[in-house]
C-alpha cells in the first residue's frame, strides 16, 4: 500500500504554528509569578525536641526586595545567631507557587542547633506555598503546614 502525501506546506505551517502557539501558551501559564508589591512579615517560629526536653524560639522577619523574599532569622534568647536567607520564585504547578532557597549569611555560637535541620532541608528541597481564599479573608499555605494571612501585618 502506497500513502500519497497529503499535507501541503500550508497545511504543515499551519500546524507548526499551532504547536508553537501551544507550547507558549504553555510556558506563559507555568511562568512563577514572583510577589510584586513589597509585603513585610513578622512571625516566631519554634522547635521543640521531646526526648531531650530542647526547645530553640526564633523570630522572623520577611520582606519582598525585588520578587524574592528576603528572610532574617534571629534568636530572643541569643543575640549571636543570625540567619539570613533568600527565596526566589522558580515554578508554578497546580496553583502552588514552588520556592529556591539559597542562603546569604549564617551565624551561631552553638553547634546541633534543631534550625540547622531546616536549613538542611531547604538548600535540598524546593519548598511551596499555595494561596487560598477562606471567605473574604487570604491565606498562604506553607508546604510544612504553616498558615500565614495574607498580606503579612505587624
Amino acid at each position: 500500500m502506497r500513502w500519497k502525501p497529503v499535507l501541503n506546506w500550508k497545511v504543515a505551517l499551519s500546524c507548526f504554528l499551532l504547536v508553537a502557539l501551544a507550547f507558549a501558551g504553555l510556558r506563559i501559564i507555568q511562568t512563577p509569578t514572583a510577589p510584586q508589591s513589597n509585603v513585610e512579615g513578622f512571625m516566631q517560629l519554634g522547635f521543640y525536641d521531646l526526648m531531650s526536653k530542647r526547645k530553640e524560639i526564633y523570630d522572623s522577619h520577611m520582606q519582598t526586595v525585588n520578587g524574592s523574599i528576603m528572610t532574617t532569622i534571629t534568636s530572643p534568647n541569643d543575640n549571636r545567631f543570625v540567619l539570613k536567607g533568600k527565596f526566589t520564585a522558580i515554578n508554578k504547578q497546580n496553583s502552588r507557587l514552588f520556592f529556591s532557597y539559597t542562603p546569604i549569611y549564617y551565624s551561631t555560637a552553638q553547634k546541633g542547633l534543631m534550625i540547622d535541620g531546616l536549613v538542611d532541608m531547604l538548600l535540598h528541597i524546593d519548598v511551596w506555598m499555595q494561596p487560598l481564599n477562606v471567605g473574604n479573608q487570604q491565606l498562604v499555605v506553607g508546604q510544612s503546614g504553616a498558615i500565614f494571612l495574607y498580606p503579612l501585618k505587624k
